[in-house]
Parts: structure tokens; C-alpha cells; sequence
């Protein structure tokens, strides 16, 4: 068993960071392992826990979930669920675990716990299984700083994300067929929602209820992200003025673009072509 405390405490930081409360790899072999997470001391944190081999439980408002290899659940600590060893579990119950504290790991979990729930199965991605033990194996001896401790801790929650996110997608043929349709005809600034709709023989209604569901956004919030991206691709690698970016990207003129890219970013195009150090968050 490997547990590893709290390193470096700042749960009322004003920085936008996730700290690393705790991590670990275990291995429980009966129902000793059980925990009331109402009734634990901890100082506040998220954590979440990743089944290797054999079978764990986790329970909330009467619901019993059974976590079988590459299930996870994530969850706050003190909270209203159980976890522990489950009985039906075919041997020992080996996990992977890492606590996080701060505002956004919390933001972060109620996000995840609106679109995809507590409980999570990944299926025959492995990538999360991975991305944990880049944080657990290479850092067991060393310790990290608040920055650094932030950086793995979101790459993981936003593997997590992107892995639900896709299989979501995945899951709705017409959301994936949506998608490929957007990013081949969004070039034309005549394309919209309508005509998508109809090459995809649906209605509007039912296209944006199912896209939304999938995607956590409307097919023209994606449309226009598409665009806006392919946009700032263009001012980075090429030189073509404004008017031919906006053409080659799907809007209807430079104004247009200025517009939706200002909305989106916070900067003009120019301005974002002048600073080459510039970041966009898609």
C-alpha cells in the first residue's frame, strides 16, 4: 500500500489551482475496507479512485455502483456516498487514487458530476489509468510546488473530461455524423444549422437536443468554435489579410470575424497575430 498526505496546503488560495491532497496505489483484499465519507475528518478535497483489478462499490442516495476494472468514481470528502471493498469482487481490489484540493478541482467535479455523473467507465482507454500513474509512480519521492502540483493534476481531470466527453460523442451516430459534416462544409459562410439539418435529414429540434446532450454545446456554438479556430490557425501560419482569412474560414467578412473573435477571446485578430506568445483556450 503506498499513501502519500496533503504536500503542500492552499485549499483558500485565490490562485485558480488544483493541489495535490493525497495520492496512492492499493490493494484490499476484503470488506474492511469501507468508508461513510459523512463521517470522515479530512480537511475538504475531491478524490478520485480508479479500479485496476477486482471490484469495488461506491454508493450515493441508495444506489449501488460496482467498480470493475477501469471504473472510477469521483467524489467530494465529507460527503453523502459510501466506497469500499465490494463482496462480489472475484479477488483482491487494487486501485489507483488522487486526492485534489482548491476551488477549481471542486468546480471541476460538480461539472463532471452534472454531465456525466459520479461513476465512470472507460472501457478499453487506458489513457486515464496512465495519466494517474505519471502523478503517482514518478513523484512518490519527491515533492512538488503548488504550480506544479496544478499542471498533472489538470492535465488528468481534462483527460478525464476528453475521454467522457468522446465516448459520449461515440455513443449518438448522428452527433458523430453531425460533427464530420461540420468540419467539412463550415468553410462555406452560406452553411448553417438548417442546412446541416437537413443533409442530415432531422429536424433542428431534434439535432440540437441531441448535439447538446453529446457536446455540452448547440451545433452553431460548435459551428462557430470550428470556424473561429480554423480563424486563428490561418492568422498564425499564413499572412493573407483579414478578408481572405475570413473567407477561407467560413465568415461572411472580416468585420464578422473581428466580432465573433473579440467575443470569443477578448482580442482582435490583429492583435492576436502581433503577439506571437499569445494562448487561446479553445
Amino acid at each position: 500500500m503506498n499513501r502519500h498526505p496533503h504536500r503542500d496546503p492552499f485549499v483558500e488560495s485565490s490562485e485558480p489551482l488544483m493541489g495535490l491532497a493525497g495520492m496512492g496505489q492499493e490493494i484490499r483484499s476484503d470488506e474492511s475496507y469501507y468508508y461513510d465519507a459523512r463521517r470522515r475528518l479530512d480537511r475538504p478535497h475531491v478524490v478520485f479512485q480508479l479500479t485496476l483489478e477486482g471490484t469495488g462499490f461506491y454508493k450515493r442516495g441508495g444506489k449501488r455502483h460496482l467498480l470493475n476494472p477501469n471504473t472510477a468514481f469521483m467524489d467530494q470528502i465529507p460527503g453523502d456516498f459510501e466506497y469500499g471493498y465490494a463482496a462480489e469482487s472475484p479477488g483482491p481490489y487494487r486501485f489507483l487514487f488522487v486526492s485534489m484540493s482548491g476551488k477549481m478541482a471542486f468546480q471541476w467535479m460538480k461539472r463532471i458530476h452534472r454531465q456525466f455523473g459520479a461513476v465512470h467507465f472507460f472501457g478499453n482507454d487506458d489513457s486515464i489509468a496512465d495519466q494517474l500513474r505519471t502523478i503517482i509512480v514518478p513523484h512518490e519521492q519527491q515533492w512538488l510546488d503548488r504550480y506544479q502540483q496544478s499542471a498533472v493534476l489538470y492535465a488528468l481531470v481534462m483527460q478525464i473530461y476528453s475521454v467522457l466527453m468522446r465516448s459520449r460523442i461515440e455513443q449518438s451516430a448522428l452527433v458523430c455524423q453531425a460533427i464530420r459534416r461540420i468540419h467539412s462544409l463550415a468553410s462555406d459562410p452560406g452553411f448553417g444549422v438548417g442546412d446541416l439539418a437537413r443533409i442530415l435529414e432531422c429536424s433542428r429540434e431534434h439535432l440540437a437536443r441531441q448535439f447538446q446532450q453529446a457536446t455540452g454545446l448547440s451545433p452553431m456554438a460548435y459551428l462557430s468554435r470550428v470556424r473561429l479556430q480554423w480563424a486563428a490557425h490561418e492568422l498564425r501560419s499564413s499572412e493573407d489579410k483579414l478578408e481572405v482569412v475570413a473567407r477561407k474560414c467560413g465568415f461572411s467578412s472580416a468585420n464578422y470575424l473581428c466580432r465573433m473573435f473579440r467575443k470569443r477571446w477578448g482580442v482582435t485578430p490583429a492583435q492576436y497575430r502581433q503577439n506571437p506568445g499569445m494562448v487561446l483556450i479553445a
